[in-house]
């Protein structure tokens, strides 16, 4: 059987902790419903449009490009609609808004964006049609967010991996997308494993 580990929220929960967003950390912290939370907010149709306009505004996400999406569009198509739904996020998280102005003129002054491992990322300037230069809004706030977490989650499947083979248990580690980690074994140890998947996460913090 597939047996499937989630790392709840990864990549929010990265991008508030770079950014030290005070108003993330206590919604985190609290264990509050985050996306309900932002539902009422931002006067969001329903939960789920709320949890993905979470992670897709994370990466700033232009009123444009909602207006223009249809997981988005049958809410409104009106760009500026969502330029608002935008403001009042950026006034809410502006920890978030403000570290990304800060990579922003990094980026722009020709450095490189390093991540708390060490991992660098030099990011391309875009020139618009007109040979205008752009800010690469959507680039610099992913590449940290998203290789930071994808080091987090290497961390989490050498642990696991280092616990069920001491265990003994005859498993295959199938992937890790993102913010999962896939394990084929046999029903018969599904017990121990989600054990050891919970020992993992509760060691992670030390481990990193």
């Amino acid at each position: 059987m597939l047996i499937s580990c989630d790392a709840s929220q990864l990549e929010f929960r990265v991008a508030v902790e770079l950014s030290g967003d005070q108003t993330g950390l206590y919604e985190i912290r609290d264990k509050q419903d985050i996306h309900s939370l932002n539902q009422s907010a931002f006067g969001l149709p329903s939960r789920l449009i709320a949890k993905i306009y979470l992670f897709r505004t994370i990466f700033r996400g232009s009123g444009w490009a909602f207006a223009n999406d249809p997981e988005f569009s049958h809410v409104s198509s009106s760009a500026k609609y969502w330029d608002n739904i935008n403001e009042k996020f950026y006034a809410k998280y502006n920890g978030l808004d403000g570290w990304h102005q800060q990579l922003a003129q990094r980026v722009m002054a020709g450095n490189p964006i390093v991540g708390p491992f060490g991992r660098a990322w030099t990011i391309n300037i875009p020139r618009g049609p007109n040979g205008e230069i752009k800010v690469p809004w959507t680039t610099l706030s992913n590449y940290p967010v998203q290789g930071t977490g994808a080091d987090i989650m290497k961390i989490a499947r050498v642990s696991v991996y280092k616990r069920i083979k001491k265990a003994g248990i005859p498993c295959l580690f199938i992937t890790t997308v993102h913010d999962s980690i896939v394990i084929d074994a046999e029903s018969q140890y599904l017990g121990i494993i989600v054990k050891l998947f919970h020992e993992t996460f509760k060691d992670l913090i030390q481990n990193i």
